[in-house]
């Protein structure tokens, strides 16, 4: 049926849509990409995280190049769920804004200071290496849960057996508070031509305050090192 690996939530992150969808799907994904991502977790767009890291290095990376290529055929024979969505197409605006250092949009300022360095101002990333943001179909995705679980917690792809270097993305849930997150989320979710919903400082509050996922508070330190020492759990 059409919900045959469309994506959902499962264990604090939202699972892509491996359907050929444009937006949230593999539409703008080749074989190749796929390929190279089942191996190495990495390809020119994006890095694997998430749940999918435990796939990535205690699974896919031993498949056979032809096994690898026979996979990534199949998710690109699927046909979309929803055939009328709209390709992505990059609106260079905010870009613009903040190469001129205009941080006047909601959500600008934080993501200069936090995201810009690694993912641009431009949302490109670099190239098997930090991921491209702009046109992400786990950006666009219908759920944030996947952005406001990273940026809370941040995450290591560690290195593999053709990928030996492995990735980073830092936590920022210490340093950052509810409204801070929600607005750099939505801010990336919003720019570059990506247009997916906002998110909401309900959604992190909930995801921060989730015990299955951060059982003990003290995961996100504190910028208030006085007051952290002070703490008592």
């Amino acid at each position: 049926g059409k919900d045959y690996l469309a994506g959902g939530i499962y264990a604090g992150w939202y699972a892509l849509n491996l359907r050929g969808d444009n937006r949230d799907g593999l539409a703008r994904r080749s074989v190749e990409d796929l390929t190279e991502f089942f191996l190495t977790g990495r390809n020119n767009a994006t890095a694997a995280f998430g749940k999918m890291t435990d796939i990535i290095e205690n699974s896919t990376q031993y498949l056979t190049k032809e096994d690898a290529v026979a996979m990534a055929r199949f998710i690109k024979s699927l046909p979309p769920k929803d055939p009328a969505k709209k390709p992505f197409k990059e609106d260079k605006t905010v870009a613009r804004q903040l190469w001129k250092g205009d941080d006047g949009k909601t959500g600008a300022a934080v993501y200069l200071d936090s995201c810009a360095p690694c993912h641009k101002t431009d949302g490109s990333g670099y190239k098997r290496f930090f991921p491209e943001l702009r046109g992400n179909p786990v950006v666009m995705s219908e759920d944030p849960v996947s952005l406001i679980h990273i940026t809370l917690m941040g995450q290591t792809l560690p290195g593999l057996k053709a990928a030996p270097s492995s990735i980073t993305m830092p936590p920022f849930g210490w340093r950052l508070d509810d409204r801070q997150i929600a607005d750099v989320v939505t801010f990336i979710r919003s720019s570059w031509g990506n247009n997916a919903s906002a998110a909401t400082v309900e959604e992190v509050r909930k995801m921060r305050a989730n015990k299955a996922f951060f059982p003990d508070p003290r995961i996100f330190g504190d910028s208030n090192v006085d007051k952290l020492l002070n703490r008592q759990y």
